[in-house]
């Protein structure tokens, strides 16, 4: 009898099994990584947004706790104020701070553009507090907020993924 060397492999059926595995397997994974993917970016929207309010705490204790004169949207050009990022920049560490990386979309005008893009920041800044002392605002004034529950950054819309808005 004449033995062959013949070299081992898989058959058809066997590497279809294998793929197949890897399919099912991947199927099941997918999602779980677009859910932890959600997660690291509204991670870094809180975190950008915390480092936002240091800075905006410095801006106050700079400006004798006279809240920044900034627009709301300053892309519309309504009137000749800046953005928030002007008043902020030498407060915060660079531009990015005021970028969340869910902020994925413009809904107004060009769907193309970031908030980040066209307003200079991820956060919607409450316009109506500019030029006035903390304590002279309408939220501690006339609602009776304490100075540090007054809300002046917001996302332009919900980028945290529906969770409850982390707000200055």
């Amino acid at each position: 009898m004449i033995k062959r060397n013949k070299k081992q492999g898989f058959t058809l059926v066997e590497l279809l099994i294998v793929i197949a595995i890897l399919a099912l397997l991947m199927t099941i994974l997918l999602p779980a990584l677009a859910k932890f993917k959600s997660i690291a970016k509204r991670t870094a929207c809180l975190s950008n947004l915390h480092a936002a309010a240091i800075g905006f705490r410095m801006y106050l204790d700079a400006n004798k706790y006279f809240m920044p004169p900034a627009a709301r949207y300053p892309s519309l050009n309504l009137n000749d104020k800046k953005p928030i990022a002007e008043f902020l920049r030498p407060y915060i560490s660079g531009a990015k701070t005021l970028l969340c990386p869910a902020d994925n979309g413009y809904e107004r005008l060009d769907y193309t553009k970031r908030y980040f893009e066209s307003e200079g920041s991820s956060y919607e800044y409450l316009e109506t507090l500019g030029n006035k002392r903390v304590e002279n605002t309408y939220l501690t004034h006339d609602l009776g907020y304490d100075e540090s529950e007054i809300h002046v950054l917001y996302d332009y819309k919900t980028f945290t993924a529906g969770k409850v808005r982390k707000d200055l």
